[in-house]
């Protein structure tokens, strides 16, 4: 699973920066709270990225990050890939609610024994960011907000010492590849090969 990402606050690419302004602009005209920097953890409102419901046009919005399942009540933040077509919460997102959410790293726990754990954060290649895959749906509570998940997978042999399971992540040059309801969703998660490193985190 993934239960925390980070998103640099001052972060030199500038791409990422751009999308952070892009949704910062949005969350500030409807009033909506957003995090852009530091530890990002379930239920923060943060930047993604997604086509428009409008034109379609690949943007970036402010979504909450996790929600309560409508019938069960459990948190719901990352979402198995494997299974995600058999899941009816998800009929609609899988074609027509794709999206990226951008981290600068993501954590992992490793667990040590019964009491203790340690915590690694996992980079990108020349720390570049990490567009970690997701779905979204419009809950049917009063949030004005799409809320997203994170979609996972079992974890690259080289850090599944660390934990077995990992985000999806998309390399950006594949975005709009990804986001495309005419992609076969699991058929290109199958063929991606992206290299994480990790590192002890405090």
């Amino acid at each position: 699973m993934c239960g925390r990402y980070c998103i640099d606050e001052d972060t030199r690419d500038e791409r990422l920066k751009e999308q952070i302004g892009e949704a910062v602009r949005i969350a500030v005209r409807i009033d909506a709270p957003i995090k852009t920097g530091g530890e990002i953890r379930p239920f923060d409102v943060v930047p993604v990225i997604a086509p428009s419901s409008l034109n379609r046009r690949i943007g970036a919005f402010p979504m909450q990050w996790g929600f309560r399942h409508p019938t069960k009540g459990m948190p719901v933040f990352n979402t198995r890939s494997e299974t995600v077509l058999e899941k009816q919460l998800f009929v609609t997102s899988v074609d027509e609610r794709r999206c990226l959410i951008p981290a600068s790293c993501y954590y992992e726990w490793k667990k040590l024994d019964a009491k203790r754990k340690e915590k690694y954060a996992f980079y990108g290649e020349n720390r570049e960011p990490l567009y970690l895959a997701g779905l979204y749906i419009r809950t049917s509570d009063t949030h004005r907000l799409p809320c997203c998940s994170i979609l996972t997978q079992a974890a690259h042999p080289e850090i599944k010492s660390i934990h077995d399971r990992m985000p999806v992540i998309i390399p950006f040059s594949r975005a709009e590849e990804w986001l495309s309801p005419d992609t076969d969703l699991l058929g290109m998660i199958r063929n991606l090969a992206v290299n994480v490193t990790a590192e002890q985190a405090n």
